[in-house]
């Protein structure tokens, strides 16, 4: 493991978002595909930095790739079957990358504040897996939330990663509510997940962190 790798992927992260709803605001036109863009280019160095050249960069370089061509393809083509497969290449990837993450962090060598920072890349994935999880919900039943911006497409995606964190942190604002019975049971695994999550691998940390004390007293 090279040593500060989860700062790419941090970087790539925290730009897709506060830089990139930014982007969305004031440049809606052309935002769909800079953010796509930047969004699977960053993520695929995050990758890359966790395992180098073997089966799972490979796997997400191929992930990245039909990422963007695809993004690329839906900016001109505007095709739901090209959205929606698109959509599933990079929820795909999300969880590549949030599997390779927690399996850095949990069953390798000594905790560091290069494992800290990893285990905030996999809570704010977390919430952005949802967030892509409930764009697909939405799609595919009608009305699925309510409270949802009446913009364009692109920039109302930003509203469920809104949404999405709102609900991981168990924050609850209310100003978007799911409304079938799929999306709610969506958003209270979401708030299971996120809370499990802060429980368990704090804990996990910690006690590895205990154990290396007590090893190197003894």
């Amino acid at each position: 493991m090279k040593q500060g790798n989860f700062i790419y992927m941090l970087a790539g992260l925290l730009i897709l978002l506060v830089v990139a709803p930014t982007l969305a605001e004031y440049f809606p036109e052309v935002s769909s595909l800079g953010v796509s863009l930047t969004f699977n280019t960053i993520l695929l160095v995050g990758v890359w930095s966790l395992y180098g050249h073997n089966l799972w960069f490979y796997t997400a370089f191929i992930l990245a790739f039909f990422g963007v061509a695809l993004s690329i393809l839906n900016f001109f083509l505007e095709s739901t079957s090209t959205q929606l497969l698109s959509l599933l290449i990079v929820l795909l990837f999300c969880v590549l990358s949030a599997v390779i993450a927690m399996k850095q962090i949990l069953f390798s060598g000594r905790i560091s504040a290069n494992k800290l920072v990893g285990s905030v890349c996999i809570y704010l994935l977390i919430g952005v897996i949802w967030a892509l999880l409930y764009i697909l919900v939405d799609m595919l039943t009608v009305g699925a939330f309510r409270g949802l911006s009446i913009q364009t497409e692109n920039q109302q995606s930003w509203d469920y990663i809104y949404f999405s964190f709102v609900t991981l942190t168990t924050l609850g604002y209310g100003d978007i509510s799911p409304l079938n019975e799929v999306a709610r049971s969506m958003v209270y695994m979401e708030a299971i997940c996120g809370q499990f999550y802060i429980a368990i691998l704090v804990a996990s940390l910690v006690g590895a962190h205990m154990s290396e004390r007590l090893h190197n007293k003894n």
